[in-house]
């Protein structure tokens, strides 16, 4: 009784670490890498919110330095920019540069992209280039001779970014030992249970529970991060990208703890039919001798 009790503790310890573990796992990795940084951020390119925030920016940028008769026919060229082809190649471009400085925010360490007021905001200055190009195209009069612009995008609140800093260096320092620890301890307490199938089925509801948890507070934290953002249009879609790999393994884990119910449940009763058989066996016996 005291080997099984124990193992279960060392489970739901194990269940316990593997809802912030998987979290851990996948976002650092999607953060911190940039080829899984830049896979996740570049179906945003034709997202019409995201395309319509940066038009707008880009437009208000512009209109300061043409004179107003020209306004309309660049506003009208930067939406054809946005809507067309062209504006991936820009956008990946753009986050290209901007990963290592989203690095150096979250770690703390300064960067190009910086807290400016209340607002953590995305430098254009890339994709602007590509828009002058294009508006040589369209026929922007003297569309070489406007100069450089200064035109940023609002993602998150600073008071948003300056909350996750710990939170992220916790993540990254635990992304490998979390995982680690949490397969161990339920390896662990499957492997010293007498019984293992109830021990099975406690490991899969744990695991259910604390994943389903965990998904709550990912939705949770997404409506926290957009009620906080200048750009809600914007941060959401941020937001869904970078989590949409920890949201999927997260279900994943959740089935898995159901199969494991599953499992449980049949070697539980498969151990109840064998204890029970020598018992019937027995009285079998006693009633053939009398």
């Amino acid at each position: 009784m005291f080997r099984t009790a124990f193992a279960t503790v060392l489970v739901l310890l194990g269940c316990l670490l593997a809802g912030p573990a998987v979290a851990a796992f996948i976002l650092v990795g999607e953060v911190t890498d940039q080829d899984s940084y830049l896979e996740a951020v570049t179906p945003l390119a034709d997202d019409p919110a995201v395309r319509t925030a940066v038009a707008d920016q880009l437009s208000a940028a512009f209109n300061d330095k043409v004179p107003e008769a020209a306004r309309q026919l660049v506003d009208a060229s930067i939406t054809n920019f946005v809507e067309s082809d062209q504006f991936q190649p820009a956008w990946v471009k753009l986050n290209t540069e901007v990963h290592p400085q989203l690095l150096a925010l979250l770690r703390d360490e300064g960067g190009r992209l910086a807290v400016e007021g209340d607002a953590v905001v995305l430098d254009l200055g890339v994709v602007a280039a590509d828009v002058k190009a294009r508006f040589a195209a369209d026929g922007v009069p003297l569309a070489d001779r406007i100069p450089d612009i200064d035109s940023k995008v609002q993602v998150l609140s600073g008071s948003a970014v300056r909350q996750a800093v710990p939170a992220f260096d916790l993540l990254e320092k635990l992304s490998v030992a979390l995982p680690i620890a949490a397969i161990i301890l339920i390896a662990l307490g499957l492997t010293l249970s007498a019984r293992r199938g109830q021990t099975l089925i406690v490991t899969g509801i744990g695991l259910v529970v604390v994943m389903l948890l965990v998904v709550l507070f990912e939705w949770l934290a997404r409506s926290q991060v957009t009620a906080k953002s200048p750009s809600p249009e914007l941060a959401g879609p941020f937001y869904d990208a970078l989590t949409s790999k920890v949201s999927i393994v997260l279900w994943v884990v959740c089935g898995i703890g159901g199969v494991f119910v599953i499992i449980g449940a049949m070697l539980a009763r498969r151990a109840s039919t064998a204890s029970s058989q020598p018992a019937a066996d027995y009285r079998d016996r006693g009633s053939y001798r009398r």
